[in-house]
Order: structure tokens, then sequence, then C-alpha cells
């Protein structure tokens, strides 16, 4: 991992990159030049399921153990609450939009409550 484009994943992102429905490439993303976070929230989401199997457990802690996960700080929380005060998107949502807002990062996503949100400093990618 390098320094360069700091990219936030999203939940259905990470499901559909372990799938290999998509690559960073075909977003215009050099994989060299990635710095990858996903939010607690995030890695929450990914390890809660209740019927996981070893083997997609295993890929999903693989993932996280090369992504950093960023924690829910005092800087999220304001923003969490600040976006959700002003959109009414779900916390969950607020919480990871915070987290790409306060990386200064490019949330990668196909949610369309947070590919249509509009907020000073969010950035937002759709995965194809």
């Amino acid at each position: 991992m390098t320094s360069g484009i700091k990219i936030v994943f999203d939940t259905c992102a990470v499901i559909k990159l372990l799938k290999g429905d998509y690559e960073l490439s075909s977003l215009g993303i050099d994989v060299n030049e990635v710095c990858p976070y996903i939010s607690v929230i995030t890695r929450m989401e990914l390890t809660a399921k209740a019927d996981i199997k070893s083997e997609e457990e295993m890929v999903i802690c693989n993932f996280i153990t090369d992504v950093t996960v960023f924690p829910l700080d005092d800087s999220v929380e304001r923003k969490a609450i600040e976006i959700r005060r002003a959109t009414k998107l779900k916390l969950p949502d607020c919480i990871i939009a915070a987290t790409a807002i306060v990386l200064d990062a490019v949330l990668i996503t196909d949610d369309p409550h947070l590919l249509n949100l509009s907020f000073p400093g969010y950035i937002v990618k759709a995965i194809q």
C-alpha cells in the first residue's frame, strides 16, 4: 500500500469487490496508488452476518487485514450527526459518509442513498 488516493469502501462495495463483481481499475482507480479504508461500521456489518460460512469469513478477515479500519472518533461522530440532521439518512450510512469526509477520501458504493447524498466535502464514486 502506497500513499495516494484515499478511498473508503461502503459495505456493499466490499461484498461486491470480494465476489469479483468489479475491480478498482474499472472505476479508473490504480490499485497501486490507493490507501484503502473502511469504517468501523463496515467492519461490523461484514463480520456480524449470522449465517456466515467459514470460507466467506476468512476472505472477509483477510480483506479487513489489508485495509485500515477507521474508528468512530469525535470528528466522525460530529460529522455523522451533522449529516443525519441535514439529510435523514440512516445513522450507519451517515457514519460511513462522515468517515470519508473526515479522511478527505472518495467513498466507493452502489447504495443509492449514499450516491445521491450532497454534502460539503463529500466525494462518491459509483461501482459499475
